[in-house]
């Protein structure tokens, strides 16, 4: 069970008084990690496709047979061995990222008691413990493992309904590839989306319980303070938000919640 304390409790200061926390920024070779195990994921996926599902389109092609139309029941034994393997791929990528995750928020623990220690001069050691995020992890794992199956399901809906269309409409191999490779190009767009979205609302999720935890009830929004943010986010920087309320962000969030966003939340101690 995590427990709560008070920062502003530890520290004599003047009543009145704040001080703002160094933010806890994302780790960008935590997203290139992530993206990483999705993509060997996507590559063994591409990779048999191009030894199984190919050769057997080439051959149906070459025996020009008089009914050119594929049905689910007659040739969906075409893809049963991608099926396993995307099955496969699926619990070994989700078995990396909750790894993944695990370490950034051990770091992000490490680094959310360095920005106490630097702003404050007090060591926190004793009360923010890794265990207090069980819970949470739990649930991020969960998550996350949702959206590599949807990833996973997404590459070979892709690749069936390419290969049905083009045996329909009796296109050669070639443009059954190019088809192929247009459709994986758009699987490995969404593999960087989620790679990116998702360590970015895991810093902000760890942003938001380590300083609730610390009784820290309001944040200062602050962008990545480049061409990149977006015009909203631009007009919410240095603003002010209590956790629980609605901010001027997309649907209300807190930064780092928006799909995208980079911002974090800088957290007020106030004495």
């Amino acid at each position: 069970m995590m427990r709560s304390y008070s920062l502003a409790k530890l520290v004599d200061r003047p009543k009145g008084s704040k001080t703002i926390l160094p933010p806890v920024n994302v780790r960008l070779s935590a997203e290139k990690q992530y993206l990483t195990a999705l993509r060997a994921m996507l590559t063994q996926v591409v990779a048999q496709t191009r030894t199984t599902i190919i050769p057997l389109y080439e051959r149906e092609q070459a025996q020009k047979r008089a009914v050119r139309a594929m049905t689910a029941d007659a040739d969906r034994t075409w893809f049963s061995g991608l099926d396993a393997l995307v099955a496969q791929l699926v619990r070994l990528a989700s078995g990396t990222v909750n790894s993944i995750l695990d370490l950034e928020s051990k770091r992000h623990t490490d680094a959310f008691m360095a920005t106490a220690k630097r702003a404050l001069g007090i060591d926190l050691a004793a009360v923010v413990l890794q265990e207090d995020l069980a819970d949470y992890l739990q649930a991020a794992a969960a998550r996350n493992a949702s959206l590599i199956k949807s990833l996973g399901d997404d590459v070979l809906k892709r690749v069936e309904q390419t290969v049905y269309a083009n045996s329909i409409a009796g296109n050669s191999v070639t443009t059954l590839r190019k088809g192929l490779q247009e459709q994986f190009g758009i699987v490995d767009r969404r593999a960087k989306l989620i790679a990116r979205d998702q360590t970015s609302k895991l810093n902000a999720d760890l942003n938001r319980i380590r300083q609730e935890q610390a009784g820290v009830t309001s944040y200062n929004w602050m962008t990545a303070h480049d061409e990149r943010v977006r015009p909203l986010h631009r007009s919410l920087d240095g603003k002010t938000y209590k956790w629980g309320e609605a901010t001027g962000a997309e649907q209300g969030l807190p930064p780092g919640q928006p799909v995208n966003c980079r911002c974090v939340a800088r957290g007020i101690v106030e004495f």
